[in-house]
């Protein structure tokens, strides 16, 4: 029965990767940003895929807390705190997750290359940085 799950999860995460590289095109010619609240938790416990980048929200810190990526790619965040958690922008709305209770997760695909500082607006000192090249 896991293991049925388990395939169920990584096809849910690959269908959800593929919807979004789809609208990729459309993304950056019409500048919206792909953001989602994933409610499924254990999306995250699956093999890392190609493109999708992973930060763990744990011990009040996001984990790593700087990441390199390409253009169109994806990062997911997972609260593994018992506190509520935010993924939000110092400037701009780029990255603006709703509060993020244990296990939920929240996904950002970046149409544009810079640097896209955040923290969590519940705990401010709590500070990352994505760059996209």
């Amino acid at each position: 029965m896991r293991a049925k799950t388990l395939i169920i999860l990584v096809s849910l995460l690959i269908v959800i990767i593929a919807i979004s590289g789809c609208t990729q095109n459309q993304q950056i010619n019409s500048n919206k940003k792909e953001s989602s609240l994933v409610t499924d938790t254990q999306t995250i416990n699956q093999p890392q895929i190609e493109g999708t980048y992973n930060i763990e929200i744990s011990n009040f810190a996001f984990n790593p807390s700087e990441i390199k990526i390409k253009r169109g790619e994806t990062v997911v965040w997972i609260n593994r705190d018992s506190a509520s958690h935010t993924v939000t922008s110092d400037s701009g709305n780029e990255i603006n997750s709703p509060q993020l209770s244990n296990e939920q997760v929240y996904s950002h695909s970046f149409s544009n290359t810079g640097t896209f500082n955040y923290y969590c607006s519940v705990h401010p000192s709590m500070k990352a940085t994505v760059i996209v090249e």
